[in-house]
């Protein structure tokens, strides 16, 4: 009974017989008025309100068969649902253009945001927790075939806004919205989940577990399977959550350093290697966390003037956690990480390729198998991988941005013109969460200047260096904007131990306007091969 009145709903039976009741009335109250007025005979009356109480029940049965679509009226041919039942709906829509895009095409599929979780915790000082629950969950979830997940760059948008599950559907242009709560005391953990399916606003499903610490995993994994049953798809034991440890107190600090190591910069950085070291110690075979060693070390390596210290401890990690769990796509990535920190461009990209092979919505194995292309000069390759990396994640600003000169360089102009609108963009909402982001800014500066807003541009440049002056990274890229707007002096200024490998110099197209300058030559001589 319960299903058949949410069927009555649904089909709008409801809303159809309470207009009917409510104009038949108004027919019957004009009839007895005019009728008699216009002097006829009384039968008529008793005649209009026989054929508003016969019409009735066939309003009603239209309205169950029929539905009201935007290319006419036709038949309603969906099976009946309830809030138990997983629901594969199905919404009809005239044809789009090729390219254009609506909230509604994502509800021709199943697709899933995976909103963060919220700390309830007392102290609420358990956000790293409830972020990294919430991301193991869309890692997992993102690998089901058959289901769409918006990348976490994406969902963590939302992080802290007080947004309804209409607005993530509108803006993801997804179907189903996964929402839940994290609450911590000492050893006793209580996590709140619930989907919704959201073009009806509806509950699907729901569930509060209170558990020990030390059940997460199995709190996860349950949920993944909850979340794929409702769905109506298949979570393939590979497709499950991937915890690697069965230490809860090393999962917690590997937790930690995830939240860490998604902040950017150099602090943040050394913070996630020392809780990634950390888990390690505590469970020696834990294969993530060697992965987010791996990786934590390499970051160093590249961005921040780490030196061999970190280019060991990287590639020790990553051949530990490829050790490990050979299948783990984290762990090819890691070693692929490694191996281009250290400039070993053929190995790496073998190593990411399995990577992407193992998880197709990796969006960091594709980001740096796209970069590593780029060392090698690969100029169409690189291209093409970070146009994969935007696809799987499309809102991260770095792969726009970073391709842009690579069009230009190539000729497509109006190409380069499009990945710098859309990576100005994508970089402008990513500050307005993450307002000392260096990366954002300096990443930008030279789209800025080729759209016209120079001003803005050696702005941002100046905030890049005023968060990180030191920093070889911000330094380098602030010295390839100044190389493309023509002030030289600056850029060789910044050039200035901001690079010790001449690899990446020659190979940047950024640097093109610079590269006849005799200084540019002097500093070449000055690195290794």
């Amino acid at each position: 009974m319960r299903e058949f009145f949410i069927e009555l709903r649904r089909r709008n039976v409801v809303k159809v017989a309470t207009v009917y009741v409510v104009v038949g009335w108004g027919v019957i109250q004009a009839a007895d008025v005019l009728f008699p007025a216009l002097t006829l005979p009384k039968w008529t009356v008793t005649l209009v309100v026989a054929l508003v109480i016969a019409g009735f029940p066939i309003s009603l049965m239209l309205a169950w068969a029929f539905e009201l679509t935007p290319s006419g009226i036709g038949r309603d041919n969906k099976k009946a649902v309830s809030t138990d039942t997983p629901i594969d709906r199905r919404i009809e829509t005239a044809p789009v253009p090729i390219g254009a895009t609506t909230h509604l095409e994502a509800r021709e599929q199943r697709s899933l945001a995976v909103l963060p979780f919220v700390d309830m915790s007392p102290g609420h000082d358990h956000e790293y927790f409830a972020d990294g629950l919430a991301e193991e969950l869309l890692d997992a979830l993102a690998r089901v075939a058959d289901l769409r997940v918006p990348s976490r760059t994406s969902c963590f948008a939302f992080k802290g806004k007080d947004v309804d599950v209409a607005m993530v559907a509108e803006r993801l242009r997804v179907s189903h919205v996964l929402e839940g709560s994290v609450r911590r005391s000492g050893e006793r953990i209580r996590v709140a989940a619930k989907l919704v399916e959201t073009s009806r606003d509806t509950q699907l499903w729901s569930e509060i577990y209170d558990r020990q610490i030390e059940d997460i995993f199995a709190i996860q994994s349950d949920i993944a399977r909850q979340i794929v049953s409702s769905l109506q798809l298949r979570l393939l034991p590979q497709d499950a959550v991937h915890a690697t440890t069965r230490d809860a107190s090393a999962y917690e600090l590997y937790l930690r350093g995830l939240n860490f190591l998604h902040r950017f910069g150099p602090k943040s950085v050394r913070f996630a290697i020392d809780m990634f070291r950390r888990a390690t110690e505590l469970d020696p075979k834990f294969a993530k966390a060697w992965a987010g060693l791996a990786k934590a070390h390499a970051s160093l390596a590249i961005y921040y003037s780490g030196g061999a210290a970190d280019l060991q401890s990287s590639d020790e990690a990553s051949c530990r956690s490829m050790e490990l769990a050979p299948g783990l796509a984290e762990a090819h990535t890691a070693r692929g990480v490694s191996l281009l920190a250290q400039e070993r461009y053929d190995e790496a990209a073998a190593q990411f390729e399995c990577a992407v092979t193992q998880n197709p919505r990796s969006f960091d194995a594709w980001y740096q198998y796209a970069r590593t292309a780029l060392h090698q000069g690969a100029l169409e390759k690189a291209l093409e991988l970070f146009e994969k990396a935007s696809e799987v994640d499309p809102d991260d600003f770095q792969s726009p941005l970073i391709a842009a000169p690579v069009y230009r360089k190539l000729g497509y102009e109006a190409k380069a013109l499009e990945a710098e609108r859309r990576g100005v963009a994508l970089a402008e909402s990513h500050l307005q969460s993450y307002p000392d982001n260096a990366r954002a800014y300096f990443l930008a500066t030279a789209a800025l200047d080729n759209l016209g807003e120079c001003e803005k541009a050696v702005d941002w440049a100046d905030r890049a260096v005023a968060i990180d002056p030191d920093d070889a990274t911000t330094r380098y890229n602030v010295a390839c904007f100044y190389a493309q707007v023509g002030d030289t002096d600056k850029a060789f200024a910044f050039l200035q131990g901001s690079v010790t490998s001449r690899t990446w110099l020659d190979n940047d197209p950024e640097l093109d306007p610079i590269r006849d300058d005799p200084r540019f030559h002097a500093l070449l001589r000055t690195l290794k091969e």
